[in-house]
């Protein structure tokens, strides 16, 4: 101001705090040098946001201690809404005197510092170069009363920190290229979940307790399926497996093989007495989207045991429905009383899986889709998978004008 007048300072306090909240905690500290009134503004910002530590002169030697010493000097003072930690490290040279299990314990007296705080929302992102290192997460619950959002990347969770029944306000959690190594994951309270790019651990398989869950995303993991329990409250879900799974057969099949060789069918239950591994927790669904390579087999072993979906209003299944004679199509056409719209996407898969019996059989009975409205098929060309599923909605009954397929270069028209 040309006056030389301040008015930021005029601003209210409250006000002030939530403009340090949006800034890096290294610029809001900063600000205590601007006038006597500024020295502990940024102690009573409701927002902390940590980065570093590659941008940092001395890397993780010097960024380490001024994190120690902020959640130190909040001490005792306002709590924190949210703690946001985004930390790039460079193993070679950040952690050339700060070895990765020493910076994993200092991590973790972070996390532990900040949830004393009665933060509501964290979240944690670790990136290393030039590998990819997973920071490991000690072993014992995330205790705390107030967290209600969590967001985790890059790290490596076993048994006790994947137990979140001690934060029973935890409504909303996000995991992101992280190392899942625990037999189980469970919260009661937990509404919305977002797993992608994640590992689970091939020799076993991964129990989700979710009983609250509303919305749950499923997508691109690696490793085995995980076994999913009940989910009454469950509205929408979208599952996508890409490419890295362990649950295949080696010999091409879609049941069990019987080969003890096969790694994909000797090993596929594991420790579980599972007849349903994974749709069965899908059933309360009304808007369902499941994608998967034709050679994962568990959606179609889990058909043969599965409960009907009677809430499910629309559906979008994605490339794996194309193999057993479309009988994953035909069960949920018997098994959705209520799916009104249907979204098809087939793919070109190998002669072996097209021929290839899988473990659900149709049924005999007639199909009956009476509250289906539309369905559309969405593909490359018209080609054999294609007319059967036209075969197949013939069988219905639905009027040709409810069918629409749409291939490059042309716009969606009825069949």
């Amino acid at each position: 101001m040309a006056s030389g007048a301040d008015r930021i300072s005029d601003l209210p306090e409250g006000v002030l705090h939530h403009i340090l909240s949006l800034l890096p905690a290294h610029d809001a500290v900063r600000t205590c040098v601007l006038a006597q009134s500024w020295r502990h503004h940024w102690r009573f910002a409701p927002a902390v946001r940590l980065a570093g530590c590659t941008g940092w002169s001395g890397g993780a030697y010097t960024f380490g201690p001024f994190v120690d010493g902020l959640l130190l000097a909040r001490r005792g003072g306002a709590p924190l809404d949210s703690c946001d930690f985004d930390l790039d490290l460079d193993i070679d040279l950040d952690l050339g005197q700060y070895d990765v299990p020493k910076m994993e314990r200092r991590v973790n007296s972070w996390i532990r510092r900040a949830l004393r705080r009665q933060i509501r929302e964290l979240r944690f992102e670790v990136t290393t170069t030039p590998r990819r290192l997973p920071l490991t997460l000690e072993d014992r619950n995330l205790a705390s009363e107030h967290l209600t959002r969590l967001e985790l990347m890059g790290v490596r969770g076993n048994a006790r920190v994947l137990d979140f029944s001690c934060c029973p306000a935890l409504v909303d959690l996000k995991m992101e290229e992280c190392e899942v190594g625990s037999l189980e994951m469970h919260s009661p309270s937990l509404k919305h979940l977002r797993i992608r790019y994640c590992l689970f651990y091939s020799n076993y398989r991964t129990g989700m307790s979710f009983p609250s869950l509303v919305s749950f995303e499923f997508v691109t993991n690696v490793g085995r399926v995980p076994v999913l329990e009940s989910m009454p409250s469950l509205e929408t879900a979208k599952v996508r497996y890409d490419h890295f799974y362990d649950d295949r057969c080696d010999n091409g099949r879609l049941d069990d093989c019987g080969d003890v060789s096969c790694d994909g069918c000797y090993y596929y239950y594991g420790p579980y007495d599972y007849n349903c591994m994974f749709l069965e927790g899908l059933t309360e669904a009304t808007d369902l989207k499941l994608s998967a390579y034709p050679d994962l087999y568990v959606f179609n072993r889990d058909l043969e045991w599965c409960p009907a979906f009677s809430k499910l209003k629309t559906l979008v299944l994605s490339r794996w429905f194309v193999s057993a004679d479309l009988g994953a199509v035909i069960w949920f056409l018997c098994h959705a009383p209520l799916l009104e719209k249907l979204t098809l996407k087939p793919s070109k898969v190998r002669n072996s899986l097209m021929n290839s019996e899988g473990s659900y059989r149709p049924l005999e009975q007639p199909i009956k889709a009476s509250h289906l409205q539309i369905v559309e098929i969405k593909c490359e060309d018209v080609d054999e998978i294609v007319l059967k599923i036209l075969e197949v909605l013939n069988a219905t009954g639905l009027p040709q004008e409810k069918i629409r397929i749409q291939c490059p270069g042309t716009m969606y028209k009825d069949w």
